[in-house]
């Protein structure tokens, strides 16, 4: 809700309520003060929008306030009320940073309405131009995130697609997503054919020794749990109750950091044949979809690399089996 409370400074009383009548009659929320320090004062505990202040104070000038609040109050505005408009004092005010000057005497509201009405849709503009501003802003970081990970991504696809084997595929996998979207741990699952026991087949951020314990079988927990219902998984921050508790004490201590959790399941003609799973981010942004797409598109192609080495390695025992012939080429 827009704050529209004017603060008036007058050290005249009859002036005061000339101007308070005034703004009370548009419904304006007004407070008062006598002096500079006064109104000072009240700033330091009220919020106000507006100060419509007597250029002619005791002790300190209406011209000293305008410059003290705008030092320490830049967003809010200051219209100068005088019986002096020499040009002197008009550019003394607008250098300080006054929004407007109000000649003596205010006999009706028609000058006064149009300088705080004016004052008040400056600030309203103001304010929506910042909050554009935040928004652009905001969108160019994203699309600068979006630009870098569609590079990232097409180096990673080239690297993949250069894999000649299933392990150098599987490790540059991991290695693409981890240096990409930064996070503590990460490991990647593959279901075993014959025994469908989910074993842990690269790992970063992990032991060594820990990997080879795992190599067989990860333990029934979340990662099992994420496997078998092959669906992607963001979780930006802390795990939420429900996910947490599918993990076991094994899992929290080795496998998984905090916070948030990225999980994609690698697919492989049409079937699920494990999990992809990153943890823990590294800096102040949170996990977010763009990291998420970017894992799922990541793993989309090395489900085709896959499919490629698989074909190269047939090619290979079909070329083995086959005597060589001189006459023959291949």
């Amino acid at each position: 809700m827009e704050l529209k409370r004017i603060l008036i400074v007058d050290d005249a009383p009859s002036r005061r309520e000339v101007l308070l009548r005034l703004l009370q009659d548009k419904h304006y929320e007004v407070l008062e003060a006598a002096t500079c320090e006064e109104a000072l004062e009240v700033l330091s505990r009220e919020r106000v929008a507006l100060v419509l202040t007597e250029t002619e104070l005791p002790s300190k000038s209406g011209l000293f306030l305008l410059k003290t609040v705008k030092d320490g109050y830049p967003d809010m505005e200051v219209i100068l009320i005088t019986h002096n408009a020499s040009s002197y004092n008009l550019l003394q005010a607008l250098r300080l940073g006054a929004y407007d000057f109000i000649v003596r005497p205010v006999d009706t509201g028609e000058i006064l309405y149009n300088a705080v009405d004016r004052a008040f849709n400056h600030m309203q503009l103001r304010t929506q131009n910042a909050k554009l501003l935040k928004e652009l802003e905001s969108h160019n970081r994203f699309l600068r995130r979006s630009l870098k990970m569609m590079k990232a991504l097409n180096l990673s696809t080239e690297r993949l697609t250069a894999a000649m084997s299933i392990e150098e595929l599987l490790i540059g996998l991991l290695d693409s997503a981890m240096k990409e979207i930064q996070a503590k741990r990460g490991f990647l699952a593959l279901f075993d054919k014959s025994s469908g026991e989910l074993g842990l087949k690269a790992g970063e951020g992990i032991p060594t020794e820990l990997c080879r314990l795992y190599a067989a079988r990860i333990p029934a927990g979340l990662t099992t749990e994420i496997a078998r219902r092959g669906k992607p998984l963001l979780v930006s921050g802390d795990l939420p109750l429900k996910i947490a508790a599918l993990a076991t004490v094994a899992e929290r201590e080795n496998l998984l950091a905090a916070p948030g959790l990225l999980a994609v399941p690698l697919r492989f003609k049409e079937r699920s044949i494990g999990v992809i799973v990153l943890s823990g981010h590294q800096t102040a942004s949170s996990f977010g979809e763009h990291d998420l797409h970017f894992l799922i598109q990541l793993s989309q192609h090395a489900a085709l690399a896959l499919e490629k080495t698989g074909i190269i390695h047939q090619l290979r025992r079909t070329n083995a089996a086959i005597p060589a012939n001189p006459g023959r080429k291949f």
